[in-house]
């Protein structure tokens, strides 16, 4: 159970070889498209090339400090080994996290949970704001513990196939108590609905619902929730239809609601977006772990498809593709496959009511897929509740405010 200090070493000889495989990358042909159209078949090479240059002349690659080098000076970094008996294997599980305390006595301990398949490093943006608010007497700040998931950066992959989110789960809330927290909340920080296979909204809700002793309440952004329908959730939808008809602020809908529906021409009959997983990992595992640039592709075409107007860097690319890349993709893949066997079952099993704050985005009807946060009721215990205009993008980076604001909220009704 022994706690140790962390930091990120790359060997020099992997390093070496990433920047051969960078610079013996065959491109594919492409279609000659107009710019308008240039992403309808993925990333295009006007897009890709540039980042490949970048990649190749800049750190670690470079002479310069090594960004890992700059991650070892700045973030609090751990590892430690967990035991998981429901994996059926003796060998513990050894979890990278960061433990980000606040200087502030009466800070809540906060399990930050990255969006999948991003790494524990990927969300810097949302350190500072949480952990050092600029009004701490009337803004609640957070001592962080950001894990990540197993499989993924620098965390050890389970060595088993099933139930991989119900094991996370279980990490995650000994972590937590391990570190001394009897109570704590915990927070999603990516859509699930836009998860690959719910993945960001079932562990998180996980988390609440099989530890309600520890984990007080969970922060959930675009649940996973369909609207209520007659016969299935009979009351649920008499109390949508009633409230709908009146246009009233009750039994959790609000004006906002309302107009959001209004916007998108139809009032409801938004679910989930379908499950999308792997079902042959080992196969997409082979491209990713050979390829730096196969796995760029990807990372470009996710952030395209999440927030097409995105903002990000070039360095902020690479630095979310290195931190895939590095430490092997496999991980990610794998724990993918197994999500979506998961989440099938646990969709037709009765969970348990956790406690949870919602943020939902689209109050201004723009986005055609909207979710009124009532509607979460069905399946959870719903306290707080926070409507948001816009996409959720790529939210530690793009909607920072709206995910801290949501976190605070929940802080203050637990």
């Amino acid at each position: 159970e022994e706690i140790r200090p962390y930091k990120i070493h790359v060997s020099s000889k992997y390093l070496d070889l990433t920047r051969k495989k960078l610079e013996l990358t065959r491109l594919p042909h492409e279609l000659l498209l107009p710019r308008a159209r240039e992403w309808e078949y993925g990333t295009p090479k006007a897009e890709i090339e540039p980042l490949i240059d970048f990649w190749s002349v800049t750190p670690p690659f470079s002479l310069k400090s090594p960004p890992e080098s700059h991650l070892n000076a700045t973030l609090p970094q751990y590892r430690t080994a967990i035991q998981v008996p429901s994996s059926g294997t003796s060998v513990p599980l050894r979890i990278h996290f960061l433990h980000i305390k606040s200087p502030h006595k009466h800070a809540v301990p906060l399990l930050l949970l990255p969006a999948f398949p991003l790494t524990n490093l990927s969300l810097t943006p949302l350190f500072a704001p949480l952990t050092h608010p600029k009004s701490p007497t009337s803004t609640q700040p957070f001592h962080l513990v950001v894990p990540s998931i197993p499989g993924l950066g620098f965390s050890d992959a389970f060595q088993c196939e099933n139930g991989l989110l119900e094991k996370t789960a279980e990490v995650f809330d000994t972590l937590m108590r391990r570190l001394g927290y009897e109570f704590y909340i915990a927070t999603a920080t990516g859509s699930g609905r836009e998860s690959p296979s719910e993945i960001d909204y079932h562990l998180a809700g996980i988390v609440g619902e099989k530890f309600p002793g520890s984990c007080l309440g969970v922060h959930l952004l675009e649940p996973c929730v369909e609207r209520p329908r007659f016969g299935r959730e009979t009351w649920g939808w008499a109390k949508f239809a009633l409230a709908r008809f009146f246009h009233m602020s009750l039994f959790g809908y609000q004006e906002a609601d309302w107009v959001a529906l209004r916007e998108m021409g139809t009032a409801g009959g938004y679910g989930a977006v379908g499950m999308v997983g792997l079902r042959e990992p080992n196969t997409f595992a082979y491209a990713l772990c050979d390829s730096p640039v196969g796995l760029l592709s990807l990372v470009c075409s996710a952030m395209r498809r999440k927030s097409p107007q995105h903002s990000l860097t070039r360095p902020e690319i690479i630095d979310v593709t290195q931190l895939a890349w590095l430490p092997g993709p496999e991980g990610a893949a794998r724990f993918w496959a197994a999500a979506v066997k998961e989440v099938g079952v646990l969709e037709k099993q009765k969970r348990t009511r956790g406690r949870v704050a919602v943020t939902v985005f689209g109050s201004d009807g723009v986005d055609g897929d909207y979710v009124c946060p009532a509607w979460a009721n069905a399946k959870h215990d719903v306290v707080f509740a926070q409507r948001a205009a816009g996409k959720s993008g790529l939210s530690p980076w793009e909607r920072t405010d709206v995910l801290i604001a949501g976190i605070r909220g929940l802080a203050r009704e637990i």
